[in-house]
């Protein structure tokens, strides 16, 4: 699945989520463009505005590098970013508070986890992220064991019932500079991955350890 176009005839380093391709004939429509060529817009969108990176609804532009090299490498990282972020934006982040929920609900919040269907599962230190359904669930290992629930219990059923479980330092490395980006916030690594390879197409377990 790809998240963004960008149009240039230039190597440029960006995440495999990006569909870069050398034509406008060859984009994905519906999806955010950036055109790196101002003799290109300037011939195609001539009532552009040369000090906006926006050109219309879903359109931006940037220098090449032969054309502005400050700008285009300012521009670029500003394009990845927004595309994520306006994806990261509709994804609804759950932390499960063993403090603040009373027991009862607690395990009916474990319940209803382990009942979602494609779960990817990342664990980073003591924290278990599972994404499904637009919403990624954090849970605390160390503050079950500290309420005295059995964790260890608990992330082995998650793993069991996922359909893909992420732990291997390679996986953080894959995503690293988008998280990075992104104040480390880990918890997008299973969402990352699914954009990636579609969530809707995993039906096997995959260890990846």
């Amino acid at each position: 699945m790809k998240i963004a176009n960008i149009v240039t005839n230039n190597k440029i380093n960006v995440s495999e989520d990006f569909n870069v391709v050398k034509s406008m004939d060859e984009i994905i429509h519906g999806l955010p463009t950036l055109i790196i060529s101002f003799t290109y817009v300037n011939k195609h969108y001539p009532d552009f505005d040369v000090m906006e990176m926006r050109i219309q609804d879903n359109l931006y532009w940037t220098c090449t590098p032969t054309e502005g090299r400050d700008k285009f490498r300012e521009d670029v990282f500003h394009f990845v970013y927004m595309v994520y972020k306006n994806l990261f934006d509709k994804v609804s982040y759950v932390f499960v508070d063993p403090i603040q929920h009373n027991p009862r609900a607690l395990v009916k919040i474990l319940r209803k986890i382990y009942s979602l269907e494609n779960k990817i599962t990342y664990i980073n230190d003591k924290m278990i992220y599972i994404y499904c359904d637009d919403f990624i669930f954090g849970i605390d290992l160390k503050l079950l064991d500290y309420i005295g629930m059995n964790s260890e219990k608990i992330k082995t059923k998650i793993i069991s019932l996922s359909s893909v479980f992420l732990v291997h330092e390679d996986i953080f490395i894959e995503y690293k500079n988008t998280i990075e980006d992104f104040d480390n916030k880990y918890r997008f690594i299973p969402y990352l991955y699914s954009i990636k390879h579609g969530q809707n197409n995993i039906t096997s377990v995959i260890h990846i350890s």
